[in-house]
């Protein structure tokens, strides 16, 4: 079993004022490898998110051409779909050992987003508890 923390993050209570609170996310760091090429960063472990989706800029990191993957449509909270494209990648959750999962690569996700980690590919492969109240997430 792994253990990670929730990540607290400053975000502000609105768009017009300086006020901010903050947000308890459960963010993991992970490792993308595709051949000998590797890329570190965050995820948001998102038990309603359908796929492991990325920012396309990654793809282009691990030196994989975005649109020789199979096409898909993603919808989310805001109910538009974004175009991405199904490239299956080495993952390395820091402190687990690595795995091949599929992740959507898209560029119509803003540069800001975070990266997610999803049912198909991540929560189909392991038994994931989170513990808000102790700011835990236990993945076996």
């Amino acid at each position: 079993m792994t253990k990670f923390h929730y990540k607290a993050e400053e975000v502000p209570i609105s768009t017009t004022g300086k006020r901010t609170r903050v947000i308890w996310r459960s963010i993991v760091p992970v490792i993308l490898m595709k051949g000998k090429k590797l890329v570190g960063l965050e995820a948001l472990i998102d038990s309603g998110a359908d796929y492991n989706i990325f920012h396309g800029g990654v793809a282009e990191v691990l030196g994989i051409k975005l649109t020789t993957g199979k096409k898909r449509k993603i919808l989310g909270i805001s109910g538009e779909p974004i175009r991405g494209y199904i490239h299956d990648v080495e993952i390395k959750p820091v402190g687990m050992a690595s795995f091949k999962a599929p992740i959507v690569f898209s560029n119509q996700l803003s540069s800001h987003s975070l990266a997610v980690l999803g049912n198909t590919g991540f929560f189909d492969k392991f038994k994931i508890t989170f513990n808000y109240k102790n700011k835990v997430i236990e993945i076996l």
